[in-house]
């Protein structure tokens, strides 16, 4: 075996017919295996999608929803009331069903909170019979 100076000292001819003549010998089936791999990776290359395809359609997509928002008209709330004062009239009764539903919820949470207040009551006598 040849140190590293002396395979430096040697041509690139040199060192050609010197690994020729060791005789080294490729694995059996080595040449299969190299075309199984590079047919394998051209065919993970083929599977790959490819974005360039769907690009056109998206931008094309973009373009008619743009498209879309700009020509058709736009539908804002309707008025459906043509006397201010039957409107006015609606609301107020929409505000009163609001608040009795609203004084039904705090109905409620007045009885739930009675009921949750015990708790913090039990546990301030058995600290205040402790100290």
């Amino acid at each position: 075996m040849k140190t590293p100076e002396e395979i430096e000292q040697l041509s690139i001819e040199e060192l050609e017919a010197q690994a020729a003549a060791q005789g080294e010998k490729a694995p059996q089936g080595l040449q299969q295996r190299l075309r199984e791999a590079l047919a394998a990776s051209e065919a993970a290359e083929a599977a790959r999608p490819r974005p360039v395809r769907w690009i056109p359609y998206a931008s094309l997509a973009v373009a008619a929803v743009a498209a879309a928002l700009v020509l058709l008209p736009q539908r804002g709330p309707k008025d459906t009331f043509d006397d201010p004062y039957l409107a006015y009239a609606e609301v107020e009764r929409a505000f009163r069903t609001i608040s009795d539903k609203m004084n039904t919820g705090v109905g409620i949470a007045r009885e739930a909170g009675a009921a949750a207040e015990l708790p913090q009551t039990i546990l301030t006598k058995i600290q205040s019979e402790k100290q």
